[in-house]
């Protein structure tokens, strides 16, 4: 029968731009979401709704990657040979690596990736290898109702200068991370001796217009002004939320974990070169991990065999629920003129020691007169040895 309206069975839509749409499949993509979770995430993330066959569609005309078409093998090779090649402690398996190429662009399956790395780095797998493990940590089941209702945070002193054995030299890395969805909200290099009250805090991330309903932290210097305006924000934004029910911030006791002269060796050019290189490795283990998916945890009271991505930025997709104190930026604006007047700006006591706009100007100078080597972890003791000795004849 003729249809004089035009109308299939859907309800008026407006159809995202080729732009939208692109953006949009390419990150689900990378996620390696099921056909299910792109419709449920294109309905929820741009209010298109479409059955699957117009998805395929979809994703052939924009040319969206699968592995189903993976580039040619010699591509496929280099590619994963030099992903590979920079992982020099051979932790990561074919999945790891996998995920790292779909986000630069290449689709290539897993049995491909692992069968270039038998033929390239074979002894990887025998380290990664499963074997007995000692002093293993009691395990309980963890609860959580959804996104932001725990944020864990912690510092990481691998690389802290006690760690490192270089004088005052250290790289303290500092991360929150939301328990429901293992979702990385932050995770940066700090400036060493960095005061408590310009420590990290979730609800001054970018993104985030509110607070968790808990926080969680060791007993570390860094905690008192991020207790003070947890509770202090829960209690005028939250004030019918009982805090007996719902803790407002919890705090754990810590479990039992070649030295160089300082005067040798320039700080501020170890942090010009270091700082930005390590960053750089932070910011890309974030992202693989907020898109990897999580293993399968049969006892595991929340989600699991999930992308931490999805489910923090859907969280009704696996049952839960948002669990952010949403906070004005009113009264951010408010406490951080408060932080200001009390230790200084932010910015004053996130820089790092020495890197003033002077010697700035220097180190590009003296990375000129070394003829511009390409900056890497692999390189950068290197181009350190080679800068040290003009940065001291200027």
């Amino acid at each position: 029968m003729p249809n004089p309206e035009g109308k299939n069975g859907y309800k008026d839509q407006t159809i995202p731009s080729d732009e939208v749409l692109t953006e949009a499949l390419t990150k689900y993509a990378t996620r390696s979401y099921s056909r299910d979770q792109k419709l449920q995430c294109l309905r929820d993330d741009l209010g298109y709704t479409i059955k699957k066959r117009t998805l395929n569609k979809l994703e052939l005309r924009l040319c969206i990657g699968s592995v189903r078409k993976p580039p040619p093998i010699e591509v496929s090779r280099q590619a994963v040979i030099d992903e590979v090649s920079r992982d020099t402690l051979q932790l990561n398996g074919p999945a790891y690596f996998q995920l790292q190429l779909k986000r630069r662009g290449l689709m290539i399956p897993r049995d491909t990736i692992r069968g270039i790395m038998h033929d390239h780095f074979d002894a990887g797998f025998t380290l990664r290898f499963p074997g007995h493990k000692k002093n293993l940590i009691p395990r309980v089941g963890l609860s959580a109702m959804g996104p932001y209702h725990e944020i864990s945070a912690d510092g990481h002193e691998k690389l802290s200068a006690q760690a490192l054995q270089m004088g005052e030299l250290g790289l303290p890395i500092y991360a929150y991370k939301d328990k429901w969805s293992d979702y990385l909200l932050l995770l940066r290099l700090i400036p060493v001796r960095l005061p408590s009250a310009l420590a990290p805090h979730p609800k001054f991330s970018d993104g985030c217009s509110g607070i968790p309903l808990q926080v969680t932290t060791d007993k570390g210097s860094e905690i008192g002004w991020q207790y003070a305006f947890q509770s202090t924000l829960r209690e005028a934004f939250a004030p019918d939320i009982d805090a007996l029910v719902y803790a407002v911030y919890m705090v754990l006791k810590n479990k039992d974990g070649l030295e160089f002269e300082s005067n040798h060796y320039p700080r501020p050019l170890f942090y010009w070169i270091f700082v930005p290189l390590i960053q750089h490795e932070l910011d890309e283990f974030r992202a693989w991990w907020n898109q990897h998916r999580v293993r399968l945890q049969w006892d595991k009271n929340m989600p699991s065999a999930h992308v931490p991505a999805h489910v923090f930025e859907h969280p009704s997709h696996v049952g839960g629920i948002d669990c952010r104190i949403r906070i004005p930026k009113e009264a951010v604006s408010e406490l951080r003129g408060y932080l200001t007047e009390e230790v200084g700006s932010r910015e004053s006591h996130l820089g790092w020691p020495g890197i003033t706009a002077d010697f700035e100007t220097m180190a590009q100078a003296a990375w000129v007169d070394v003829e511009k080597p390409e900056m890497s972890l692999e390189s950068a003791w290197d181009i350190f040895a080679k800068m040290s000795p003009v940065i001291e004849n200027y």
